[in-house]
């Protein structure tokens, strides 16, 4: 075949299967509709957007994967029990955290995913969320989050903006990874730019966030997420959760950088918070 029309035969095919994504998109966006109110979506029309996102959430993921299996130099933070278990090192001079949880429950895995991966899953077990909502969308497993939560200390209700990836790494093991970068969502309280420590192709992405008014009128606190990672593994006779979150200088699971009048101690019931959160999934799907 002539070397031409090889080429535009390779441009219909990849634009053809970035509208297939769309599809998909619209698709997901629909369902989610149906089921839940949410704030404002809007699908890219940029797809070279959308292959960085890819790329950046294949480093999320090589990331992760190596702070889950590379176990050797954590340290014992904190056990509720044998089924749940916290441990921490430093990556780049910022914390990692590392909970193994056991939910005796194998029939519940696929429940188990579509809780987690739901925008607005966190609702059954985190009594300080108030919403999810999806305000970008390249494909139904890469999409921009944002989720809130009421304050623990102080009048500022917080959110944040992260990168979604869900991806099935056998029939029996799926991953949820999220990650900040500086996007621009005009928030009107934001004082300098976000560098992410963990994953360093995140910081070259940048799209532009269609964001609400309370939230350019910088009347919410906003958050950032170094890199999060769900490893949900089923097996024989159980659940197996490994749950990965990189913090900066803080001893929390989803790193809020609280400001200075923030005391120590309302930090430590944040981590608390956190960690009991996540481990409320057994309880949720534990067998009857």
């Amino acid at each position: 075949m002539n070397k031409v029309y090889i080429k535009i035969a390779l441009a219909i095919l990849s634009v053809a299967d970035y509208m297939q994504n769309i599809a998909f998109a619209r698709n997901y966006i629909s369902n989610i509709n149906s089921s839940n109110e949410k704030g404002k979506h809007q699908l890219p029309s940029n797809p070279e957007e959308a292959k960085q996102a890819e790329e950046v959430m294949a480093d999320v993921l090589d990331i992760a994967q190596q702070l889950a299996e590379h176990t050797d130099d954590y340290k014992l933070y904190y056990k509720i029990d044998e089924g749940a278990i916290l441990y921490s090192k430093k990556v780049n001079n910022v914390k990692v955290g590392k909970l193994d949880l056991i939910i005796p429950n194998p029939d519940c895995y696929a429940d188990v995913v579509n809780m987690i991966w739901d925008p607005n899953g966190a609702a059954n077990f985190d009594d300080t969320f108030i919403k999810g909502s999806i305000p970008q969308i390249y494909n139904q497993n890469l999409l921009v989050i944002q989720q809130r939560y009421e304050s623990i200390v102080g009048p500022w209700d917080r959110y944040y903006h992260a990168l979604a990836n869900k991806v099935e790494l056998s029939e029996d093991k799926t991953a949820i990874l999220l990650v900040s970068s500086d996007m621009n969502d005009h928030c009107g309280s934001s004082l300098k730019n976000y560098v992410n420590p963990i994953v360093q192709s995140a910081n070259s992405f940048k799209p532009e966030i269609d964001s609400q008014k309370d939230i350019r009128n910088g009347k919410l606190y906003k958050m950032y997420i170094n890199l999060v990672a769900f490893f949900i593994k089923k097996e024989f006779d159980c659940i197996k959760i490994t749950y990965i979150s990189s913090v900066s200088n803080l001893k929390v699971l989803i790193d809020a950088n609280p400001p200075w009048f923030v005391p120590r101690i309302a930090v430590r019931k944040m981590t608390s918070i956190k960690i009991i959160n996540i481990v409320k999934l057994r309880d949720i799907f534990k067998k009857k």
